[in-house]
């Protein structure tokens, strides 16, 4: 306790000389230079916070806007594939007609290729076949308005065997818009019909056919394919573009709000550091004032607990012998190994107060360490001193006068039960009789705390305290002498007032538990310090 006690004067000695050294820091600093330096940095901490939120919360739309994007383009991208094998299904079976057409076209000889020069008035169908030939391999052919003029012309087109060549190696993209649209106005007329121009001119009609197919055999004939396939590529175009400057920007806002945060967080060291200086200066001037009565308490109190860890050894040598001896109850034996003790202390440097080794001192002890004791005290005391100072320590008990009644009246028994179970002490005073064999015991503090009582059992509380005191000794057995630990007060006792009750400190333990800038820093603890400083 005394280590303890030391350790804690020590630590709140150590935090006063803290915030004496913070204070001469404080000092130094210009406080209303700091105090405008505050105002200016919480004003752009907050114009930073607010920029800050605003880009955070920009942030979080475009990552939305990103993520929306992102799944329509897995959308488009799944549609444009799912058109292209559609399409890709759609032309596979005119590729292979094409490609029949073809070989059939091959085997035409020249003979029979001049045979259409034959033809002198041919059928619409066989004129039809001939102008969208020269349409495909002739950009800018336009019918001529007489038609035999603009059929020779056609039938000199088509007889060469090179003709036959181009038709197996014709490529549809060399086709442009305006071509197509053409074709197809050709192709959907009805004279247009493989079967009704066979009769007249068999390459002809295999040259139909060979239209037809070369028609439906490329992506840009079919215009509302080729069209929806354009849009769905360009929304891709549009939408990755966009997703990709809402990243650049995304980033570039992190970027931003990263760099604000750090800024953020050294304006708020900054900040921390000025409000700091500023409650050293302000909070320690008054406070080192409120402690400095205590401080020389303090050290006033640290070097009496140094001595008394000195005396420690002999003092506890002279308060055995008098407790020992008020024991066995020997005023003269006591008295002389008290002096036989002092005297060999002495002869071997063991420091010791001889003013603190007293009967009353040694009583007093006891009566303080009663809730420690190992057996019940019984007090033999004709003076009122002895129960003033139990009154002291325990302030709370049951006081029972036994001038007023005896253990053997019947209300005793059930008196003694709550007192048992009590959670508080009881104290008997007055007594005038011994207790009675039935409650021996109880008076032994059984380790078993199992005990009978008028046929009545109850189990000991580990707390139980009962104390006894009694006048005179003569009507005590031995017995009772060897259960209790008797104690004969023969003189007035010095009253236990509320400076030798062990007291903690709270101003010392709040200076002992925080540092010096932690009190400082926080206006709860300074205020706390101040009230105790003030207050004791």
């Amino acid at each position: 306790e005394l280590v303890a006690e030391g350790t804690r004067l020590n630590e709140a000695l150590h935090t006063w000389d803290q915030i004496e050294k913070l204070a001469e820091i404080g000092k130094e600093v210009n406080i209303e230079a700091v105090q405008k330096r505050i105002i200016e940095t919480e004003k752009i901490l907050s114009k930073m916070n607010k920029e800050r939120n605003m880009k955070s919360a920009r942030v979080e739309v475009l990552s939305e806007l990103i993520t929306v994007k992102n799944t329509n383009l897995e959308t488009m991208k799944t549609e444009e594939e799912a058109l292209k094998t559609a399409v890709e299904a759609m032309v596979s079976a005119p590729q292979e007609e094409f490609r029949r057409c073809v070989e059939e076209l091959l085997k035409f000889s020249n003979a029979d290729i001049k045979n259409l020069s034959k033809i002198t008035k041919p059928s619409v169908g066989i004129r039809l076949c001939c102008e969208m030939l020269r349409t495909i391999f002739e950009p800018n052919f336009k019918p001529k308005r007489h038609a035999a003029e603009t059929w020779q012309e056609s039938v000199k087109f088509v007889s060469e065997k090179s003709f036959f060549i181009k038709l197996a190696t014709c490529d549809a993209d060399i086709l442009s818009v305006d071509q197509m649209k053409i074709l197809k106005k050709y192709v959907e007329r009805a004279e247009f019909n493989a079967n009704k121009i066979e009769h007249e001119s068999i390459v002809c009609a295999c040259l139909c056919r060979w239209i037809k197919t070369y028609n439906f055999s490329t992506l840009r004939v079919m215009e509302e394919q080729v069209e929806e396939s354009k849009e769905l590529r360009e929304q891709i175009k549009q939408t990755e573009e966009k997703c990709e400057n809402e990243t650049n920007e995304m980033q570039q806002l992190k970027n931003d709000v990263e760099k604000l945060t750090n800024l953020i967080r050294e304006n708020e060291q900054t900040l921390a550091n000025d409000r700091r200086l500023c409650d050293y200066r302000l909070r320690s001037g008054d406070l080192l004032t409120a402690l400095e009565p205590h401080r020389k308490q303090w050290k006033s109190q640290l070097k009496q607990n140094e001595k008394k860890q000195n005396e420690l050894i002999g003092n506890t040598l002279l308060f055995s012998i008098h407790r020992s001896h008020l024991l066995c109850q020997e005023k003269t034996v006591s008295s002389m190994c008290i002096s036989m003790c002092s005297s060999h202390l002495n002869s071997v440097s063991v420091p010791f107060d001889s003013s603190v080794a007293t009967p009353s001192n040694v009583i007093n002890r006891i009566i303080r360490n009663l809730k420690t004791s190992r057996k019940f005290c019984l007090f033999i005391s004709s003076s009122e001193s002895l129960l003033l100072n139990l009154r002291t320590v325990l302030p709370s008990a049951t006081y029972l006068d036994m001038s007023r009644v005896t253990w053997k009246d019947s209300q005793m028994s059930l008196l003694l039960s709550k007192h048992i179970y009590s959670i508080v002490p009881t104290v008997f005073f007055n007594i005038t009789e011994a207790p009675p064999p039935e409650m021996y015991e109880i008076l032994m503090k059984s380790e078993e705390r199992e005990v009978c009582y008028h046929n009545k059992s109850y189990e000991l509380p580990d707390d139980i305290l009962f104390v006894f005191v009694a006048k005179s000794i003569s009507h005590i057995p031995d017995q009772i002498k060897k259960l209790m630990e008797v104690i004969v007060v023969s003189s007035n006792l010095d009253p236990i007032d509320d400076a030798e009750k062990t007291e903690r400190n709270e101003l010392a333990s709040l200076l002992g538990e925080f540092t010096a800038a932690d009190i400082l820093e926080s206006k709860e603890l300074s205020r706390k310090a101040m009230q105790m400083a003030t207050s004791t």
